[in-house]
């Protein structure tokens, strides 16, 4: 359950500085800086978020089943 919890930080900060990366590089390609580098770390900010949701049900759900 702390190994879970733990992870949790990993997976945030993966899934903005993956954001931050990703929306750069397109945005040098593409010469839109800043609005991809903030849309996809926006979309990383979201998806670890749902992932919070996903973990906080399962441990919820863990915890009903004991006794």
């Amino acid at each position: 359950m702390i190994g879970v919890i733990g992870s949790f930080g990993f997976t945030t900060a993966g899934a903005v500085a993956g954001g931050y990366f990703l929306g750069t590089y397109l945005d040098k390609k593409l010469n839109t800086y800043p609005w991809l580098m903030l849309l996809f770390m926006v979309l990383g900010i979201v998806a670890s978020f749902i992932e919070f949701f996903k973990v906080v049900k399962k441990l919820l759900g863990e915890n009903k089943k004991k006794p």
